[in-house]
């Protein structure tokens, strides 16, 4: 095995251990995977994902300063597009509540919170396939957000973990601490649905939020 591939296994293996508690929180939480999902419940997490993102993008961008790895990994205007599809008005989009950001001071940390948001697209599949066949949405309208970047989403997210790859070891606890803190706002911000508990245990690591 290369130095580099032990590092990033390494460095995998840390964020998964140190993040899995606060990644649980969220796990099968939002009712996205119910057999009884209603449109209600999916426009109510696109809100809240809609006043995260709206914040969280533009500092992360200011704060890393990388334009080629973060500028097709914006999503904020699919979460936009798909509100419009549910009948949300650019005036009502525009006074959904914002998300009390996570806090992050460089690059660095931005890693950790862009790992967070990163591992979210492969779990997101899971969920466009069930608002597909529930809600009658596809990937090129209504669920452009959970479609993520559709069949170049593995390569999306190798081409993360090669960025990823080049963080010095010293940075290690700081982008997992990071991780963390982001899973945790997301947890409090989120809505959850009373019977996700139960749905939540059935889940894999990626079958929701983070891959």
């Amino acid at each position: 095995m290369t130095t580099g591939a032990w590092q990033r296994s390494a460095l995998l293996t840390h964020l998964r251990t140190v993040t899995r508690p606060a990644h649980h929180l969220l796990e099968g939480a939002l009712g996205l995977l119910d057999e009884r999902l209603d449109q209600d419940t999916y426009k109510q997490v696109l809100e809240r994902f809609y006043g995260f993102w709206r914040g969280w993008e533009p500092q992360v961008a200011a704060l890393l300063q990388d334009g080629p790895l973060l500028d097709p990994r914006r999503r904020l205007h699919l979460l936009d597009a798909d509100l419009a599809v549910l009948g949300s008005s650019a005036c009502a989009v525009d006074a959904l509540p914002a998300c009390p950001l996570p806090l992050l001071h460089d690059a660095a940390e931005v890693l950790g919170s862009l790992y967070v948001m990163e591992g979210s697209t492969l779990g997101g599949r899971v969920i466009q396939r069930n608002v597909e066949r529930h809600l009658g949405f596809d990937g090129g309208s209504g669920c452009t957000y959970f479609a993520g970047y559709g069949a170049s989403t593995g390569m999306m997210w190798r081409l993360f973990l090669a960025r990823l790859d080049e963080a010095p070891a010293t940075d290690a606890e700081r982008i997992a601490t990071c991780a963390t803190a982001t899973f945790e706002r997301l947890a409090c911000w989120l809505p959850r649905k009373p019977d996700s508990d139960a749905q939540s245990r059935t889940m894999s690591d990626a079958a929701l939020l983070h891959g």
